[in-house]
């Protein structure tokens, strides 16, 4: 375990030189321009553009707006506009994963991103960016390089603050009722967690269809997570200890060498990296999406966040984050965290799961189906080796999963 934390600690450390920060009407943090240095050397160009870049490039006109939630964060949005009008249903919210951001529903490309796939099929699609990812690096006072305080938070806020602070910010551009919800993996445990700690929000969602939900994770099957949840706190305070809060940032080499391995070698090292830590099958995500998606992940993430799933593993509870007696009885009044009640979803969900996913298990899905009150239906995708990434990346996840979308959305539409 030492030798594990001074190999992170290494990697951390040898960064690019951070530049100074440029004025800017909120504190943020922007990484240097790489296309100078990137296209020399014969990267794929779909791997770093970025989401409005992607957008143009392939025919989709695209807005970028800001949110700012009630403690000051602030969220980078984008929307694409739909291809016909007038637009279908309600507008989508695109919820991303824990080391992604909202490129992940459209690099892929214009047949198989569902970001384009919506709005070919007339839907307002917002692709979000929670707090902290390259994209919604942005606070009203605080700085994410100098202030410790921009990264204490976890999922708990991605929920408790971000999501309902999009939502209103949607319904209040388009002028709709309610919206749609689609989330990824963490993008799912966010909303669940608005759900349980701001119920008033289930009457401002149609619908909401949750892709390798994760909420419970007692009976996971990836490895390196098991291992690593028993040594979470101790992980967390070395990595603090030494200047550390935010890791697998896009301007450090924990996305910069992975980038460049995956365009040699995109099966070789991002496949087998997300066979080991997924239960992803090999070739069931093509080689060109593989090269160009790791251009577009591990683009931040809060120590924090990392240790509040490593605390979910290990107390086998879907629960708020455990800041110990002394801090628990401060904040929630209780010497242990409370647990998220996802009863009090009321608004109507569709889970979309996996077989062979490592991190959301049909065993712990059971549990949160048991538990929500409008469960419309628990959806496991017809392919034996379909796992966690699949659903949004997968070779046939147009016709196994985006197709089901947009079947519940018709239904949901009127």
């Amino acid at each position: 375990m030492i030798t594990f934390i001074l190999i992170i600690f290494y990697v951390l450390h040898s960064t690019y030189t951070i530049p100074a920060k440029w004025p800017h009407k909120f504190i943020s943090f922007e990484p240097p321009e790489t296309r100078p240095i990137k296209r020399p050397l014969g990267y794929i160009e779909d791997t770093y553009l970025n989401f409005t870049q992607l957008a143009t490039k392939y025919g989709y006109p695209s807005e970028q707006h800001s949110v700012i939630t009630e403690d000051g964060y602030v969220l980078t949005v984008f929307r694409i506009l739909p291809k016909c009008s007038p637009a279908k249903g309600f507008p989508v919210i695109l919820g991303h994963g824990i080391y992604d951001s909202s490129d992940t529903w459209i690099f892929t490309g214009p047949d198989t991103g569902l970001g384009y796939i919506l709005s070919n099929n007339c839907y307002d699609a917002w692709a979000v960016n929670f707090r902290g990812n390259t994209y919604s690096r942005k606070h009203l006072r605080l700085d994410p390089e100098k202030d410790s305080a921009f990264w204490e938070f976890s999922f708990d806020e991605n929920g408790n603050y971000d999501l309902p602070a999009l939502i209103d910010y949607i319904l209040n551009v388009t002028e709709k009722s309610s919206v749609y919800y689609v989330g990824h993996s963490q993008g799912s445990t966010d909303f669940f967690v608005m759900g349980s700690l701001r119920p008033d929000y289930n009457e401002r969602v149609r619908l909401s269809i949750q892709l390798a939900p994760v909420a419970w994770m007692k009976n996971i099957k990836s490895p390196i997570p098991k291992i690593l949840s028993r040594r979470s706190k101790e992980i967390r305070s070395a990595l603090e200890f030494a200047g550390y809060n935010e890791i697998f940032a896009k301007h450090q080499l924990t996305h910069l060498v992975p980038e460049l391995l995956c365009q040699i070698a995109p099966n070789a090292v991002c496949g087998t990296v997300l066979a080991l830590t997924t239960g992803y099958k090999l070739g069931s995500i093509t080689s060109l999406n593989l090269a160009i998606g790791i251009g577009h992940l591990l683009v931040g993430v809060s120590v924090k966040t990392l240790t509040h799933f490593a605390q979910l593993v290990d107390s086998g509870q879907f629960r708020r984050y455990d800041e110990g007696k002394a801090g628990n009885t401060r904040k929630y009044g209780s010497t242990l965290p409370p647990k998220y009640d996802v009863s009090l979803i009321t608004s109507p969900v569709v889970l979309i799961s996996a077989k062979n996913d490592w991190l959301s298990t049909p065993e712990d899905l059971f549990i949160l189906t048991s538990r929500l009150p409008n469960l419309v239906e628990n959806y496991v995708v017809p392919e034996p080796t379909w796992s966690h990434n699949n659903h949004v990346w997968g070779v046939n996840a147009t016709e196994l999963v985006f197709e089901k979308i947009l079947s519940f959305f018709q239904k949901f539409n009127t």
